[in-house]
């Protein structure tokens, strides 16, 4: 806008025609601060980093919000004493007052108990024997559970199994760049550079090649899939991270593009029903397998429609947003309901589907949504026809977050090889957490035995 006239040619206008300036300069200021305070609003809902600040929800000022502590009723929670105690001290009566008295008598006296790590750097020296067959004349080594490698000379210098299993966990299930890996051994004593960890962590992917093919093979006799996708880099080209995971395993795939080829052989032997979005790289899958489609998916697409039509179209969308709400709280509620009470729910929403997609819309947005309606109609009541399908991709979206965590913090792949020990260590880690297993102590014993350890229990 052009720039205000100075204040003396403003004072020799009429006073009709200051005010009149005063009162546009005020509503100009008045939308100035609506369309700041709008973008700021727009700004925070797209921000995929978690804020630092929460603004305080409306239900909270008037204080009806959640407080803090425990419901009402709880029993009180605390930690559980430990089996022994280690060590005893003793906090001794001050020698004087915060008066300065110095007259000061014990009373009485309490206990606390305290739980601490003592981390305690150590170094062993590994004395390989090797001994030469009187037969063949082949040479042989000595074994040990702490011997990890057959290096020698300057190589001999090697991380132990547990420092390795603990920077493997750090970084393929806390997602810790490995950078950040090095520093943390640093404090604790142990100086690593972060190509050691690097170069340790894919022999360690190696070791743990015959654990993911089991994990692989076991997945797809799963029932139930869920599939989901997001982007990725590997060496610095854009690809894209596949996740898979059922109620018991998880694998992830490093791929080029997000068509659903990149993982149809996978799922070539697979049975069950498959759990995606509504991505179209999952419909030639679909052809082949039975698909389930996320409700929560379209229940977003939804409020995009209503945004494309106008008047009496926008009933279509409403109509939809309805249904897929009490879909998706009735299969949530599948194991609490009486099974006769849910299935006579599941066919009324059923024939209400039906009712709402068949409508006749002249706008083209509600034209092709019912077109897609009618062409996913089975994918989308799999979950009222089939038990155990649930009616959103959740968990998928779950399971890949711990990636997306790594992946903004510059923790994508920078080779082939580096892509392959991703897909292995960070499939096997999110695995054990579903199995309930310690993922420290599994890739310690992966290190210490001559076998790899089971990993489905």
């Amino acid at each position: 806008m052009p720039p205000r006239p100075p204040d003396e040619i403003v004072a020799s206008w009429p006073e009709s025609a200051r005010a009149y300036v005063a009162l546009l300069e005020e509503t100009l200021r008045q939308i100035i601060s609506v369309v700041e305070e709008h973008d700021q609003a727009l700004r925070e809902a797209k921000r995929q980093a978690t804020p630092f600040r929460r603004r305080e929800s409306a239900r909270a000022k008037k204080g009806k919000g959640k407080g803090p502590g425990r419901k009402g009723g709880h029993s009180a929670q605390r930690r559980a004493a430990p089996p022994k105690v280690d060590e005893e001290v003793a906090a001794s009566i001050p020698s004087a007052c915060a008066c300065g008295c110095t007259e000061v008598v014990e009373v009485g006296s309490y206990e606390q108990l305290q739980e601490d790590f003592e981390i305690v750097r150590v170094t062993r020296r590994i004395t390989v024997h090797v001994g030469c067959c009187a037969a063949c004349g082949k040479t042989c080594e000595g074994e040990h559970p702490f011997k990890t490698s057959k290096a020698r000379g300057a190589a001999a210098h090697h991380i132990g199994p547990k420092a390795m299993a603990l920077a493997t966990q750090l970084h393929y299930q806390e997602g810790v760049p490995f950078e950040k890996v090095a520093n943390i051994f640093g404090e604790l004593g142990l100086p690593v550079a972060k190509a050691t960890l690097v170069r340790g962590t894919q022999r360690i992917g190696m070791r743990a090649d015959p654990a993911f093919e089991e994990l692989k093979a076991a997945l797809v006799n799963e029932k139930v899939l869920h599939i989901d996708e997001t982007g990725w880099s590997l060496n610095g080209e854009p690809c894209y991270l596949w996740v898979i995971s059922g109620a018991t395993a998880t694998v992830y795939f490093v791929r080029k593009t997000r068509s659903g080829d990149e993982v149809a052989d996978f799922l070539a032997d697979f049975a069950g029903v498959l759990v995606t979005d509504g991505h179209g790289g999952y419909d030639e899958l679909g052809k082949k397998l039975l698909r389930a489609l996320c409700l929560l998916h379209l229940r977003r697409n939804m409020k995009s429609l209503e945004d494309k039509v106008t008047g009496r179209s926008k009933a279509l969308a409403r109509d939809l947003t309805w249904w897929l709400d009490e879909t998706i709280t009735l299969v949530g509620q599948r194991d609490e309901l009486d099974p006769a009470f849910f299935t006579r729910r599941a066919n009324d929403l059923e024939k209400q589907f039906f009712e709402i997609i068949n409508v006749n819309s002249t706008a083209p947005a509600n034209i092709r949504m019912i077109e897609r309606m009618t062409k996913w109609q089975d994918s989308v009541l799999r979950c009222l026809r089939n038990p155990g399908i649930p009616a959103t991709n959740n968990h998928a979206e779950r399971q890949i977050r711990p990636a997306v965590v790594l992946r903004k913090r510059g923790g994508c792949n920078r080779s082939e090889r580096g892509a392959r020990t991703f897909e292995r260590l960070a499939s096997i880690t999110a695995t054990l957490r579903q199995q309930g297993q310690s993922v420290l102590r599994w890739f310690v014993t992966l290190l210490t035995s001559p076998q790899p350890p089971p990993i489905l229990a």
